[in-house]
């Protein structure tokens, strides 16, 4: 990626995560691990709320989708779910999808 495309990314990225997220789920720092589900998650999940990413055309796919998932580490998730294929409009693609947290186990009932 090129100083000019980096430049872009992370003004996209900031753009996209300036909404700030549930308290019950801290912030994680950017590029942190986030499982991609175009449907819905095969796992127990909090939803957080909705993600969006928009990006020049020349941004790779790949690092669109990084900032999709960026947007879900900024609210404290971990997945990201329901994601479409890219929309093309304007010189710009968008992706967009649900950023949730992965429910812990349930803990033993104290009798």
């Amino acid at each position: 990626m090129t100083s000019r495309h980096g430049w872009a990314f992370a003004a996209l990225a900031l753009v996209a995560c300036a909404s700030g997220g549930d308290a019950r789920f801290p912030r994680r720092p950017v590029g942190c691990d986030v499982k991609l589900f175009h449907g819905t998650p095969d796992v127990a999940t909090e939803n957080i709320g909705p993600v969006r990413a928009r990006c020049a055309e020349d941004i790779p796919r790949e690092d669109c989708l990084r900032t999709l998932m960026d947007t879900v580490c900024d609210l404290g998730g971990d997945i990201v779910w329901g994601v479409d294929e890219a929309e093309h409009s304007d010189g710009k693609v968008r992706y967009s999808g649900r950023a949730a947290h992965t429910k812990g186990p349930k803990l033993p009932v104290a009798p």
